[in-house]
């Protein structure tokens, strides 16, 4: 039997794991981009986060938001909603925007 190859990069992985989801069907490739968007979005507001040289704890007296449920929302484990989402995008001088797909990629 061959040992499976380990992903050399995140982005070999993450091309295999898309494989996967087309392989088992359009709902699996639907939960893998709802998870891709959450992941896309925690990263952001980490990245903000840290520009304005803020602690989870600090953003969570900020917005009200308890500082559990942003460390979820920055790892990409949490579906928040629109209302939280904002509130810690104004809290870090940003706003939430719909962007068409071809300017997101720049």
């Amino acid at each position: 039997m061959e040992k499976a190859r380990k992903p050399t990069s995140f982005e070999e992985f993450w091309r295999e794991v898309e494989a996967e989801a087309r392989a088992e069907g359009p709902a699996a490739v639907a939960q893998l981009e709802r998870t891709a968007h959450r992941f896309r979005i925690g990263g952001e507001l980490s990245v903000l986060r840290h520009r304005r040289q803020l602690t989870q704890a600090e953003l969570a007296k900020l917005t009200g938001i308890d500082q559990g449920e942003i460390s979820k929302i920055e790892r990409g484990a949490s579906n928040a909603t629109e209302d939280t989402l904002a509130r810690l995008a104004r809290a870090l001088g940003a706003q939430l925007a719909i962007v068409p797909a071809e300017a997101a990629a720049v």
